[in-house]
């Protein structure tokens, strides 16, 4: 995976870049991101047991900075905004400790690759939102198939971990897919996220922002709001979506 850690180095780097300059805020999240994105989706790919690529073609940015007055993501599982029943989070004093940069976590929307830093106090990860799986011969990517993008992300789990977690080998792949673009020109929002001001945290969920969203507002602008099951929330705006331009999906 050292290959893979290395793209996501990337961002620490241009984040002490834009802070030194004083030019933090969400938008420049998803610019210090852009080059990680374009390295992940464009120039490699997961090989699972030598066998099968999964080959990656959307995903998420989840950024959360634990210190008070930071950038927040309440959204974001691996974060103190979310009390826990877990009893390493309250044998660290109501924390989580922090993963290991490169690690998986895997949570009830899918898996993520994790990228924090527990010296500048930040959460980073990205969901595999979109992916296909394609039979390899000798670990080579093949160029031609045309194999849509599952847009289920929870789809992953038995892809990714069909022989079992314990006994599945993941690598890191570097290669040049030849004509990958990112779908960079309309930048898109992340799918299904809901945007809180503040938490309100209880039963160990964080539910909705202050606002009350009708079916009404939904049917009126469901570009800015969404629903999920029977409710509806107003739409986390910022774009943290990176995708493969031009891909097909099967929904």
């Amino acid at each position: 995976m050292d290959a893979l850690i290395k793209i996501l180095e990337k961002f620490d780097k241009k984040r002490n870049e834009l802070v030194s300059q004083g030019k933090w805020n969400e938008d420049a999240v998803a610019e210090c991101f852009e080059p990680c994105a374009r390295g992940i989706l464009c120039n490699g790919y997961f090989l699972v047991n030598g066998e099968y690529i999964i080959d990656l073609g959307a995903i998420e940015l989840y950024y959360h900075e634990e210190e008070e007055g930071g950038i927040k993501d309440y959204i974001m599982y691996h974060t103190n905004a979310h009390s826990s029943k877990s009893k390493v989070y309250k044998l660290n004093n109501n924390s989580f400790p922090y993963f290991k940069f490169g690690s998986f976590n895997l949570h009830q929307s899918g898996i993520d690759v994790t990228f924090e830093n527990e010296e500048k106090k930040y959460r980073a990860s990205f969901l595999i939102r979109s992916y296909r799986v394609l039979k390899t011969e000798d670990g080579l990517y093949p160029e031609n198939d045309d194999t849509k993008y599952d847009t289920h992300s929870t789809h992953i789990f038995d892809d990714m971990f069909y022989s079992g977690y314990g006994n599945t080998e993941i690598v890191w792949i570097p290669t040049d897919k030849k004509n990958r673009k990112l779908e960079l020109d309309d930048p898109i929002e992340r799918t299904n996220v809901a945007y809180y001001e503040k938490p309100d945290i209880k039963d160990n969920k964080i539910y909705g922002s202050n606002d009350i969203i009708t079916e009404n507002d939904y049917n009126l602008d469901n570009k800015k709001y969404i629903k999920i099951k029977d409710k509806f929330y107003k739409r986390d705006m910022r774009k943290w979506q990176f995708k493969l331009k031009g891909i097909e999906e099967e929904k």
